[in-house]
């Protein structure tokens, strides 16, 4: 995608941003309040952590009362040149209501997250390494391959494979390393992980009798996120580990988060929709479609919910196992099939224009679409022989739901036909059957169809979109469970990302102002321990801070260049 049609994108993506805000405003403009002189935002000291500081003008846990009393107004709005930021304190009571049902509940489930959170502090901080240390070998082997590349005299280079050297970190960059088609995924994505983070700051403020100023959302540029205001002067009148069971209550919830995807990924989501009314494939065989791409000749003729259980001679058994090995071959060349198709050789055509086939004309040169090259069942894979090559019609030789099956020609049923199977050297003009069974609910004839489809495998895979789930119903949507799973794709790495980098004690993250608990723990605080205390923090977080960074830059760096 070019670098305008990114720009475009991102364009009418913001204007459809302020379109929905200036229709909140218009339609809720009773009870908002926009006069920004008067009330200045509350701001936090950094968009990560995203638990933020007091406000500057001195607020005090009274705004509370004074709201109720219609002193103060409940909801702020910021709306600048790609930054729009929403402030409210409507939640307040919502989150003081959670942590008063179960108080006890609340204390062992946030000392536990304390705990784990310091652990995934170590966790992060060797991942951290790890990934600095695989970032160089990558931008090594990446600086190898172009100087090498420059001195190879080859039409195409082999494909790079995985390696253990590979980047721990992909960045997600919406137009360039993540298709646009996606970009919805992504920012649902990160506001559910940013709304369950900053949800657990909150409730465990309340929980620890310290109640926020307020909560909110933002947007800028391409970044969704939450954030809470927990103000200072009340956070340090806690005992240290009170204060580290607020700080690490986000990172906690994002860890949680994270069990609760792969839980739904591994099988979870799976059992619901059957539940709800899907059913699985898996020992049935076949693959379930969920979508044609409108510009796939497919599209008018294969439905969604449509089941594919066979293509060519090779039957779906392993459902989405069998279908990726089928599209994904290396070569990108079909496996011949095991037995030939008889064909009535008085319907050939006498000109062999259909076989002279080439990577430029894959399909021949035949003016007739209609007709394909076949070569004699038993000839060479390579053997261009005119006495070996015949152009009949497509649809007539494999088009048949159960078309005559030889290996010799005195096995078919007619004298003048012979036994031959599709001429396809090109990868770009395979030749593959498709055998699907319409839904249930189909009532345009015969269920049982045969599609021939001509062109690269890849192009099947790619314009297909299928699953092991199929809708009993019609009411039922073909696309909730692809598109479900795909959203807890999504969800499941963002939050695993977010709870690793949030606890690094990197400068203003979560994992900041945990190491300063946690020293303020491990020293006693007095005067002469509070210099090596803080020279020790200084030291920490700057170090930890350059490595992340370093990290961060690198692998966006290296996203750009591999996918350029």
């Amino acid at each position: 995608m070019d670098v305008f049609s990114i720009l475009w994108q991102f364009i009418c993506l913001w204007l459809v941003i302020y379109v929905v805000i200036f229709a909140i405003r218009f339609y809720s403009s009773q009870s908002l309040t926009w006069n920004q002189s008067t009330w200045p935002l509350t701001r936090s000291s950094s968009i990560l952590p995203t638990h933020g500081q007091a406000r500057e003008n001195g607020l005090n846990l009274n705004d509370q009362e004074d709201t109720s009393k219609g002193q103060r107004p409940k909801d702020e709005w910021t709306v600048r040149l790609f930054q729009v930021r929403y402030t409210t304190q409507r939640l307040n009571g919502l989150f003081s209501s959670c942590a008063r049902l179960c108080p006890a509940f609340w204390h062992v489930w946030f000392s536990l997250g304390a705990l784990v959170a310091c652990l995934a502090m170590i966790v992060s901080v060797a991942i951290m390494l790890i990934a600095a240390v695989k970032m160089i070998i990558a931008f090594h082997r990446l600086l190898l391959a172009q100087d090498s590349s420059s001195h190879r005299l080859m039409k195409r280079e082999e494909p790079v494979t995985a390696s253990s050297d590979d980047p721990l970190f992909l960045p997600m960059i919406p137009g360039v390393t993540l298709p646009m088609s996606h970009i919805g995924y992504y920012l649902i994505s990160l506001l559910v992980c940013g709304v369950i983070h900053e949800a657990g700051h909150a409730i465990a403020s309340f929980a620890e009798q310290v109640q926020i100023q307020s909560c909110g959302l933002f947007f800028i540029y391409i970044y969704p996120g939450a954030f809470v205001n927990v103000p200072d002067q009340y956070l340090q009148l806690l005992s240290p580990f009170r204060q580290l069971k607020i700080v690490c209550a986000g990172v906690w919830h994002n860890l949680v988060l994270y069990l609760w995807t792969l839980v739904l990924l591994q099988g979870g989501l799976k059992l619901l929709l059957e539940c709800a009314g899907w059913q699985s494939l898996e020992g049935n065989g076949g693959v379930s479609v969920v979508k044609v791409r409108s510009q796939s000749p497919m599209y008018p003729h294969l439905p969604p919910s449509s089941i594919i259980y066979q293509l060519d001679d090779l039957d779906l058994e392993n459902n989405l196992v069998d279908w990726n090995q089928f599209l994904l071959n290396k070569d990108g060349r079909n496996v011949l099939p095991q037995l030939g198709f008889c064909a009535a050789m008085e319907a050939s055509t006498t000109s062999l224009d259909c076989c002279e086939i080439d990577d430029t004309y894959p399909f021949g040169k035949s003016a007739n679409a209609s007709v394909s090259c076949f070569k004699n069942y038993h000839a060479e894979n390579g053997s261009r022989k005119p006495e070996l090559l015949s152009c009949l019609s497509t649809i007539q030789v494999l088009g048949a739901r159960h078309p005559e099956r030889c290996e010799h020609d005195h096995e078919c049923s007619q004298p003048t036909m012979k036994c031959v199977t599709p001429f396809t050297p090109s990868p770009s003009g395979q030749v593959v059957r498709i055998y699907a069974r319409m839904p249930d609910w189909w009532s345009q004839g015969d269920r049982d169809k045969v599609f021939i489809f001509e062109g690269e495998l890849v192009d099947i895979w790619e314009s297909i979109k299928v699953g092991i789930l199929q809708p009993k119903s019609w009411l039922l949507p073909a696309w909730l469970p692809h598109r479900t799973e795909l959203l807890l794709r999504y969800i499941s790495s963002f939050t695993l990302a977010l709870c690793l980098l949030n606890i690094l004690p990197a400068f203003k993250l979560d994992g900041d102002f945990a190491v300063q608990l946690l020293l303020t723990m491990l020293f006693q605080p007095n005067p002469s321990t509070t210099r090596t205390m803080t020279r020790l923090h200084t030291l920490l977080i700057k170090m930890i801070s350059y490595l992340a960074g370093f990290v961060i830059v690198s692998s966006i760096l290296f996203g750009l260049l591999t996918t350029t």
